[in-house]
């Protein structure tokens, strides 16, 4: 450890080192000659002393220093030197040669010792400061930097952007490993080729790379960020394959570092994480998205506590048969009713979970509360099946299918009680995984319903190989269909394809009087909204479903 420090800060002080050896190296040599002469000449021992400065310049100067010094330590104390001083006797030429011999010899191998020991230090801080596979410089090089440009005090601004590759896993199961290096290579390239200023490229993760920008003058930030993704938008060929790599961006730009280097690689971070939130290309960093970042990692640890303390909970929404009345059926929706914070909606904690793990647990917590909450209303009377929503990554996991099942069983039920909502997002994920898993669950008797239907994108193309009973038309169309004619046209045609394939259509975010007679007009067959109810806790349900009699009648009355 002393002697790799030793060698670090000779490489750092090499010139200053350098001049410095070289007078000192000729002094010492002169020191030696002096002091063989007045000890009696040379066939004293204390010709041996020579073996000191040539070591030295060995080590320092390297095999050529090593020679250059050995071959003058064997002059210095050859045909000047004689063998004895009193007697003036000289060296015979064979003697002295002799000796210069073994002086070239130590000073090479000494020189050749110290080449192999800083060619070694230096691949070791090669690869402490680079990624092997792209030889891009790595964190540690960008953080250098960063402490260079805040040691120089450098007026300038300076942009600094987290690159993150989503679908990394998919596309190292499709395309093997070697495909993350590649997309990193040719992006490098490409940002390389565009950036207005002083670019540099690091790799800082497998799957993440950071560009450090010194921006010339008069450059807007926005306007190189987005040309920076519009490159990364582009295909990355991979063995004649054009590959999307879903990049995305997090940036923070500063003038004068006032704080920490890490700091600014932590508020690009944090940008980061949002822009994957959001579903953006690229977010810069702003005063308010660490405290977002933060309070959500926060909000997601006290989800697991909710789940254990018992601060979740499921109301129910009831669905409307429109033609005769009868309460068709109820969706299962999560509440969070937190001890400090009271409420906290759906719409924070939810999405939050689905890009987590935790969806696992949040969504068999409702599997198992919606369907044991169907056999305490049978007790009452009630029979009516419970709708579930599920996130994209439910679909994705293997053992989802039994999962279902096995709650269905330990509730000794039969598939007609559960009815499974999936968004057209979810589908999108991986279609042939979902066709699989919503097939498998179908075969039980498990309802499917595609929620928030003509939201999404390319679902079409599929929906006639999906086991689909229910398609949910969403909201948005409902509640605009009597003021824009667009949207009730596209109402009329959702309603319409669904019943040309076999599909009952359900209208949701029902709040009018009127529009619930536009949707019996046009032979929808399920409601659901806030015209019928809110959605209700199991008890307040199943005062409400028992007042009613099962039955509700939303349309104007004739």
């Amino acid at each position: 450890m002393v002697a790799t420090r030793t060698f670090q800060w000779l490489d750092r002080h090499e010139r200053a080192v350098r001049i410095f050896m070289v007078p000192f190296l000729l002094i010492l040599m002169g020191m030696v000659y002096a002091l063989v002469y007045e000890t009696g000449g040379i066939k004293f021992v204390y010709s041996h002393s020579m073996y000191i400065p040539i070591l030295l310049s060995g080590f320092m100067f390297g095999m050529r220093g090593g020679l250059v010094f050995g071959l003058l330590g064997g002059l210095i104390l050859g045909p000047f030197m004689p063998i004895n001083v009193a007697t003036h006797e000289m060296q015979d030429t064979s003697n002295w040669l002799y000796r210069t011999g073994f002086f070239v010899l130590i000073g090479f191998l000494s020189g050749m010792a110290s080449d192999g020991v800083r060619s070694y230090l230096r691949k070791l801080r090669w690869f402490s400061r680079h990624d092997p596979e792209t030889k891009l410089p790595n964190q540690n090089a960008l953080l250098d930097k960063l402490i260079e440009i805040a040691n120089e005090k450098r007026d300038a601004n300076f942009l600094l952007v987290i690159v993150a590759m989503g679908k990394a896993m998919e596309l190292k199961s499709a395309f093997g490993f070697n495909v993350i290096d590649e997309i990193i290579q040719q992006s490098a390239q490409r940002f390389e080729k565009i950036a207005l200023g002083k670019l540099s490229v690091y790799r800082t993760d497998m799957e993440r790379m950071a560009l450090f920008i010194e921006l010339d003058s008069g450059v807007q930030v926005d306007y190189l960020v987005e040309k920076l993704a519009a490159v990364s938008r582009q295909a990355f060929p991979f063995r004649k394959i054009p590959i999307h790599a879903d990049l995305r961006m997090g940036y923070v730009t500063f003038r004068t570092m006032e704080a920490a280097p890490e700091i600014y690689m932590q508020q690009a971070e944090s940008a980061l994480v949002v822009a994957y939130e959001q579903n953006q290309d690229h977010i810069a960093f702003g005063p308010g998205i660490r405290r977002t970042v933060r309070d959500n990692m926060k909000t997601l640890g006290e989800m697991i506590h909710a789940l254990e303390a018992g601060q979740l909970s499921m109301h129910y929404q009831p669905k409307v048969n429109i033609a005769t009345g009868e309460i068709h059926s109820v969706e299962a929706l999560m509440r969070w009713h937190h001890p400090e914070h009271g409420n906290i909606p759906p719409d924070v904690f939810i999405p939050l979970a689905e890009q987590s793990t935790l969806i696992h647990s949040i969504t068999e917590f409702a599997l198992e509360q919606a369907m044991q909450q169907v056999v305490e209303w049978r007790q009452h009377g009630i029979d009516l099946p419970i709708a579930v929503n599920v996130s994209p990554r439910n679909l994705l996991h293997p053992g989802f299918p039994d999962l279902v099942k096995q709650i269905l069983a330990r509730h000794g039920l039969q598939g007609e009680s559960l009815e499974l909502e999936v968004t057209e997002r979810a589908l999108m994920v991986d279609v042939a995984r979902a066709i699989e898993v919503l097939t498998d669950l179908a075969a039980t008797s498990v309802s499917i319903s595609i929620d928030d239907f003509g939201t999404g994108f390319s679902s079409l193309q599929y929906l006639y190989r999906l086991p689909i009973s229910y398609i949910k038309i969403d909201q948005s169309f409902v509640r605009s269909s009597l003021a824009d004619t667009r949207a009730g046209h596209i109402l009329e045609a959702a309603i319409s394809l669904a019943h040309k394939m076999g599909i009952k259509a359900i209208a949701e975010g029902v709040e009018d009087e009127k529009v619930c007679t536009l949707l019996e007009t046009l032979s929808c067959d399920i409601a659901q909204g806030y015209l019928i109810s809110r959605p209700l806790s199991a008890d307040k349900f199943k005062d409400w479903y028992l007042a009613l009699e099962g039955r509700f009648t939303c349309h104007v009355t004739k």
